[in-house]
């Protein structure tokens, strides 16, 4: 016996098994990280294939059989993958983001999968990709709530970028431009050195 559900998910991962069976990886609104088999011959109601795409996400009936979760039916979906892979670093960025959900979210976060959200819609927009994907990343660490500033080695103009990145909503993020003396990578690798550390 299962119950059907509504939720949303965003396809971190999809890999094809043999000629006709699906493999997916998605961050869920109500479960968190959780992988989906869609077997030959599973039926599913209005089922675009491009919304089973990395990047993109779908909201959907979906029921769980024995921990394993799978989908009844699509609703709709949201396809950014086409704007996201037609320019390298807007990929990278994205590829980015989503190795970081898979190291640092597992869990079930609902503020998590709205960041992710945002973030995968407004990296098709964002003038500078790298400042974008430091808000995400500063944004991701102070949810799971490890994020300390005093603790991580940074000069003051470093603290204040990431301040504002944290305080700044990602929609304003993603119109910026960095300036040419801040140091996006150098930052996204203090603050990975420092979640590491933990």
């Amino acid at each position: 016996m299962y119950t059907l559900f509504k939720d949303q998910a965003i396809v971190l991962k999809r890999t094809f098994v043999g000629e006709k069976d699906l493999s997916l990886v998605v961050y869920t609104k109500k479960l968190g990280r959780e992988s989906i088999f869609i077997q030959n011959g599973q039926l599913i109601k209005n089922l675009p294939v491009v919304s089973l795409t990395e990047f993109n996400w779908f909201s959907g009936v979906f029921f769980k059989i024995k921990d394993r979760l799978y989908i009844s039916e699509i609703d709709n979906f949201k396809n950014v993958a086409i704007e996201i892979v037609k320019e390298y670093n807007r990929f990278l960025s994205a590829y980015n983001i989503i190795s970081w959900i898979y190291n640092f979210a597992p869990h079930q976060d609902e503020r998590i999968f709205i960041l992710l959200k945002k973030t995968l819609y407004y990296l098709t927009l964002a003038k500078d990709t790298n400042l974008l994907e430091l808000a995400f990343l500063v944004r991701l660490v102070y949810l799971n709530g490890e994020l300390n500033l005093n603790a991580i080695d940074l000069d003051t103009q470093e603290r204040d970028l990431l301040t504002f990145l944290l305080k700044t909503p990602i929609s304003k993020i993603s119109s910026l431009l960095g300036e040419e003396n801040q140091n996006p990578q150098k930052l996204k690798e203090k603050l990975l050195s420092f979640t590491h550390s933990l």
